[in-house]
């Protein structure tokens, strides 16, 4: 898909599944480059990521409310 016809949603998605991938990528470093671990890393990876959208959500409906 050329850059110029993403909407505001794919870009979050392309955003999200960039943060998945460089975070599994990450995480099979970590192991020492050791292979078969591929859909681990990435389930962890995806939980993390979640996890960090989520607080930044909280952190940015409490900081509204003040």
């Amino acid at each position: 898909m050329k850059p110029e016809l993403l909407t505001k949603r794919d870009a979050a998605i392309t955003t999200h599944e960039e943060k998945v991938r460089a975070r599994a990528y990450e995480l099979y470093e970590v192991r020492g480059r050791i292979d078969g671990n591929a859909e681990e890393d990435w389930l962890q990876a995806e939980g993390e990521v979640a996890g960090s959208n989520e607080r930044n959500v909280v952190r940015a409906s409490t900081s509204r409310s003040r």
